[in-house]
C-alpha cells in the first residue's frame, strides 16, 4: 500500500486593502485590516506550520506578518505570487472582473490575462510545494490565488467562489505528496 505522505497549506487572501492608494504593490492594509491580521494569526496556533510564502506587495506582508511573528518564522516574499498586473487603474473593477473570467485572454495593455496569471501561480505553487517539508502558509491575492484555485479544483473554483472572498480570507488545501495530487480544498472559517 502507497504510504500517504499529506501537508497542508494554508492560502491566505490579504486582508482589508487601503483603495485610496492607487500605486499597487505599495497599497497598505486599513485600520481595521491590520486589526483583522491580528485576529487572524491566532488561526494558526497549533498547525504545525513550517514555513510562510509571500507575495512581495506590502498588504500581504502586513496580513501574515502578525502571524509569522507568533509563529517565530521569517516570512519568504516571492515575486511570483504578486498580484495580476491590470495595466491601469480602472474605475468599474467588476465590470473588468467579468470580462475576464468570460476570456481567460482578455487583458489591458501592460497587463496580464487570467491564463497569464494562472501560469504564473501555478508555476509558483508547484515549486514551493516542491521544496516545502510540511504545512505552510500562502499569502497572496484575491485575483492571483482565486485563478490558481480554479486550476487546483479542476475548475470547481470559479468567478462565484471568487466574488465571495473576505478581506481576510483563509483557504486549507490538503495535499498528498505521495499521488502530487489535492485532497481536499475548503474555505476556513476563523473567529475576527
Amino acid at each position: 500500500m502507497e504510504e500517504q505522505n499529506l501537508k497542508a497549506i494554508y492560502f491566505v487572501r490579504h486582508s482589508i486593502r487601503d483603495t485610496s492608494m492607487q500605486e499597487d504593490a505599495g497599497a497598505s492594509l486599513t485600520e481595521e485590516g491590520l486589526d483583522l491580521a491580528e485576529k487572524l494569526k491566532l488561526y494558526f496556533i497549533g498547525k504545525d506550520i513550517k514555513e510562510i510564502y509571500t507575495s512581495p506587495y506590502l498588504r500581504t506582508v502586513q496580513t501574515i506578518t502578525p502571524a509569522a511573528n507568533l509563529l517565530s518564522i521569517i516570512s519568504v516574499e516571492d515575486n511570483q505570487l504578486r498580484e495580476r498586473e491590470i495595466g491601469a487603474w480602472i474605475d468599474n473593477f467588476s465590470e473588468y472582473a467579468s470580462k475576464q473570467w468570460a476570456d481567460f485572454s482578455y487583458k489591458l495593455d501592460n497587463g496580464e490575462s487570467l491564463e497569464e496569471v494562472q501560469k504564473r501561480m501555478y508555476e509558483a505553487f508547484k515549486g514551493i510545494n516542491s521544496k516545502s517539508e510540511g504545512n505552510y502558509i500562502l499569502s497572496g491575492h484575491g485575483t492571483s490565488l482565486e485563478i490558481l484555485f480554479n486550476q487546483l479544483t479542476n475548475g470547481e473554483f470559479g468567478y462565484d467562489e471568487w466574488k465571495e472572498m473576505q478581506q481576510p480570507h483563509v483557504f486549507k488545501l490538503v495535499y498528498n505528496v505521495g499521488k502530487d495530487a489535492v485532497e481536499s480544498f475548503e474555505s476556513v472559517e476563523f473567529q475576527n
